[in-house]
This record gives structure tokens, sequence and C-alpha cells, in this order.
């Protein structure tokens, strides 16, 4: 129209210019917005409309085929929230996210962001572990971040223990053998490891469990187990095994202090506004209550499943790489998703332990629309790093804790991914039962 305008030496009038300069645009752009919809919208429904839904029969059949779990219940210390339901309110009001620390600052001076919980903090509950632990004869000197890491643990432990104690324990017969996994930092010294050990696993005997049916995973086996791994174990073999499976997994850690904000610095590992691609300070623990199928409907507590669960390594480091490629995680996820008998396009949301790297977030997208086309980018994935920071294990951990809040609130699938790891890869499935 400019163009034409002059070549001729006329001078447009008012409505000639809104409605070449204005409505022709903006209808070009919703024209082809619109295209875009209707086209995804018919690629999400083919697979729909062509095979042939998984009945309820289907579905239950392979719960009693496929090895699962059943979550009854979780428990959180998180930056945002003490509980799934707290942190997904959070989530939801955008609250859940890292700030820049009081306390704590870069080489410079400056502040850093991470991600602190005000629950760790907690001087007569650090007094009673401090005098326990005499008591047994163990004079340790914990880090402010390993105090900060036991403390929160200490809160998870005591409240899935509460919970186990009055819906798994029986009244008459003798009780099943109660595992406690611990996933706690790789770099803790095998004394303090064991220490710390020892100490939840006294706390979760104080509410009920006899201390004689709780066993303790040895520490030096665990040391670089992921949460993936750590279920995969827990898994019994078919969903009919006789003996009962009752497991406490629980992972802490903090990198709340000077020490952790000092030794992030010196790896240039450190999140800042030259290092963008850096690691911004966390802590936090979760942890899961898990039972067998049959106990969990024995006992009637509410529950939802969890499985199958599956992780695979990358030859090269996410770190050391900018090329972005979400082919492994689509693999996983199709895996998954034919493992558990559920279509994809039942699957309802997707959790994630992602953080604020872009070469993750745009991992995490590839999912999204080639693969699960019916979960909205902005409301349907949820990235869980982006509240908890860099804190090991506790972000997969809260993923799956939170997962079962979705997955109950929904009554769909949720899609859990891992991928904030440089090398591992994890996709588990967790959904109510059918």
């Amino acid at each position: 129209m400019l163009w034409y305008w002059h070549q001729t030496d006329q001078d447009p009038e008012t409505g000639e210019l809104a409605l070449a300069l204005l409505v022709f645009p903006l209808g070009v752009l919703f024209a082809l917005w619109g295209s875009q919809k209707a086209i995804m919208a018919r690629a999400a429904s083919i697979p729909a409309s062509t095979a042939k839904p998984a009945s309820a029969t289907s579905r239950a059949a392979a719960e009693t085929s496929t090895p699962m779990l059943a979550i009854v219940a979780t428990a959180l210390r998180s930056p945002h929230g003490t509980s799934a339901e707290e942190l997904a309110s959070a989530i939801a009001d955008n609250e859940a996210r890292a700030d820049l620390d009081k306390e704590l600052v870069d080489d410079n001076g400056f502040p850093v962001m991470t991600a602190r919980s005000d629950d760790a903090h907690d001087e007569s509950l650090q007094d009673e572990i401090a005098d326990w632990l005499s008591s047994q004869g163990l004079q340790l000197h914990l880090s402010e971040e390993q105090w900060r890491a036991l403390i929160l643990a200490s809160g998870v432990a005591a409240e899935l223990a509460s919970v186990a104690a009055s819906d798994l324990l029986p009244y008459e017969d003798s009780p099943p053998l109660l595992q406690l996994r611990l996933m706690l930092p790789s770099d803790w010294a095998i004394d303090i490891r064991r220490a710390v050990t020892m100490w939840l696993k006294h706390t979760v005997s104080q509410y009920g469990w006899p201390e004689a049916s709780i066993t303790a995973m040895n520490v030096p086996e665990q040391e670089h187990a992921s949460p993936t791994t750590v279920i995969t174990q827990l898994m019994p073999a078919t969903s009919s095994g006789s003996a009962p499976v009752v497991a406490l997994v629980i992972a802490c850690a903090s990198l709340i202090g000077q020490e952790s904000i000092d030794r992030l610095a010196a790896q240039s590992s450190l999140f800042t506004s030259s290092q963008a691609r850096g690691q911004i300070p966390g802590e936090g623990a979760a942890g899961l209550l898990l039972t067998d199928l049959q106990l969990a409907q024995a006992c009637g507590a509410e529950f939802a499943l969890l499985g199958p669960v599956s992780e695979r390594r990358r030859d090269t480091s996410a770190d050391d790489t900018r090329r972005v490629d979400s082919a492994l995680l689509l693999e996983l996820a199709e895996q998954a998703s034919k493992a558990a008998t559920i279509e994809i396009s039942q699957i309802g949301m997707v959790v994630a332990d992602t953080a604020h790297r872009p070469n993750r977030v745009l991992e995490l997208m590839g999912l999204s629309a080639p693969a699960i086309p019916q979960v909205d980018a902005s409301d349907d994935i949820i990235r869980i790093g982006l509240g908890s920071g860099s804190c090991g294990a506790v972000p997969m951990m809260t993923t799956l804790a939170l997962a079962r809040h979705y997955a109950l609130e929904r009554n769909a699938p949720i899609l859990c991914i891992g991928n904030e790891d440089p090398y591992l890869r994890s996709v588990a499935m967790v959904r109510p039962p059918a």
C-alpha cells in the first residue's frame, strides 16, 4: 500500500491508513495463528481417534503385570512450601523462584541468587541432634550447610514416619521391614553419612515403628545413587510379590553457606550476571512413603501409582555442549507411556527438575509440541528447579512428590522428567489408580 500511494501520488485517508497498516496486518497474523492452532489440534486428535483407548480392564491388568509402587504420602521442606499443596500453590502464583540472598555474596561482594528455606535453621533441634549423637559416642563437626540439610531431612523423616506408623503398621502381626533409603550429598564424609543415617533411623523409630524392623541402606552403596535408581531397586518383581514393601525414600542437601558459594565460584559454576550458565545454590529435603500395591489397597489410604521408571546416560555432559537434543527424553517418554499402557494424549502434565539453564529448558520444551501437543507449555509444564535451586537429588524427589499431588488433583497421568543432571536423563510415570 505504501508503494501504491507513492506511485499514484495519492494521500491516503484516515480509514485507508487504519485498514492497510492495522486491520489487514492483524488479520493476517490472526489467520496464521488460527491455522497453527487448527493444525496442532488435528495432529493431537488423530492418534486419539485412530488408536483404541485403553479400557479400565486393560489398565487394571497392566497394574498387576507391570512392576510399580504406590506413593502413599509425601513430605517436603522446600524454600517455597512444606507440603506438595503449598508448593503447587506457590508455583501457580509464580512465586516459586530464587531470589537475591541477604547474607551470601560472591567474590566481588555482590549478593548471589539462592533458594533459601526458612525451615533450615532450628537451634533447639540442632542441639537435640548434637546431644543424641554425643550419647552414641559420636563427636562430629558438621558444616553450616550440613546442619541445614540435616534439619530439613529430620522434618521430612518425622512427618513420613508418623504416616507410616498410623496407616501401615499392623496391630496384630509382626511389622514388615521398613526400608530407609537416604540420598545424601555425595561429597559428605563417610563418618558424617553414617551418623546422619543413624539419627534419621532413630527419628523414624520415635513414631512407633520398631527400630529392629527398620533397615537403612548401607551408606557407601548409595553414594551416587539417583532417585530413579533407588526406586528401581525397590520395585517388586511383580505386583503380586509375597513380601510387602514399605520404604521411606528421602533426599536432602544444602548449598546455602559461604563455603559452598566460594567453592562454586572457584569452579566457575556459580550463577552470576556474567555466568548465566552457572548454578543457583539451593536447599531442601523431600521424601516419599512407598508401598507395594496390595498393601496400599489394604490400608485404605489415598495413593498414586509410581511406575514405570527408567533412566539413561548421555554420552557427553550437557554442561559442555550448547547443542540441544530432546531425542533421548522423547525415547524414554515413549517407552514409559507404552509400558504403562497409557496413550500419550492422556498425559495431563509434565513435571521436571529443570532449572534456568537454557539448554536444559529447550531440551524439556522439545517434548511438548512434537510428542505431547495437548500439554500447554506455560501451564502444564512445571519446572521445579526454578524454586529449589541446585541441591543434588532433592529437585527430582520433589518432582515425584509434586506429581502425586497433580495426579490425584487432575485425575490424569503425570510425566516426570529429570534432565538437570549433566549426564543422567530420567523419566517416571505417576498416575491415579485405575
